[in-house]
């Protein structure tokens, strides 16, 4: 009976494939085939691979730096306010945020400024709220309102974002790089390649400098 081959073996895991590159780019792999431009190729890709988990770092400490920082603004800000009651003096009003898109409801209120005296103006509030409605507001020292702190999960999502943006930036930098050396040392091993090739081919189709003069 004769034996049915098998499948073939399973393919080297990733983590090998790079311990490879490793030793090639330091000159331990041993193997007398592999060309300066081979060594070359595997310091540029580790090197690329370090740099993109350098970026993940910087993009991770930029995004907890800029929480923490309107975080704790927030928390500063909000120490120097004043809570009130204002009544409103216009049902809800609809807006659009230009630029982001978000709605929001807006009424005409009157309110007693932390100083005594009476203020009106324009302030956030729930959709639906009627006239005569008291909404609680802050303001400060002078009685402007000011806008409501920005929560916990939008700044975290801002800062996510900058983050993102942060290590996307870099890693496509790094890309790039990569790319262009990559390119260079292709264009390098052909050049080899072919330098190569016009000296050993007439050797190998047996033809002496004399047949390639005549030629």
């Amino acid at each position: 009976m004769t034996a049915v081959p098998g499948p073939a073996g399973p393919v080297p895991h990733r983590r090998r494939r790079w311990r490879d590159h490793l030793r090639r780019a330091v000159r331990r792999d041993g193997n007398p085939l592999v060309r300066p431009v081979d060594r070359s190729r595997s310091r540029a890709l580790l090197l690329t691979a370090l740099g993109i988990g350098l970026a993940l770092v910087l993009g991770a400490g930029a995004a907890a730096e800029r929480f923490t920082s309107v975080r704790h603004r927030e928390s500063t800000t909000a120490a120097r306010l004043h809570a009130v009651q204002a009544v409103t003096l216009t049902p809800a009003q609809r807006r659009i945020e230009p630029g982001s898109g978000r709605t929001r409801y807006e009424a005409e209120a009157a309110w007693t400024s932390p100083d005594g005296r009476g203020t009106t103006g324009t302030v956030a509030v729930p959709g639906g709220t009627a006239t005569g409605s008291a909404v609680g507001i802050r303001v400060d020292d002078s009685g402007r309102p000011v806008p409501p702190p920005q929560g916990t999960i939008q700044a975290g999502a801002d800062a996510a974002c900058l983050g993102f943006l942060a290590f996307g930036g870099l890693a496509a930098l790094l890309i790039a790089g990569l790319s262009i050396r990559l390119m260079v040392l292709d264009r390098r091993a052909d050049e080899a390649w072919q330098c190569s090739w016009a000296s050993f081919e007439p050797r190998w189709n047996g033809r002496t400098p004399r047949d390639n003069r005549a030629g």
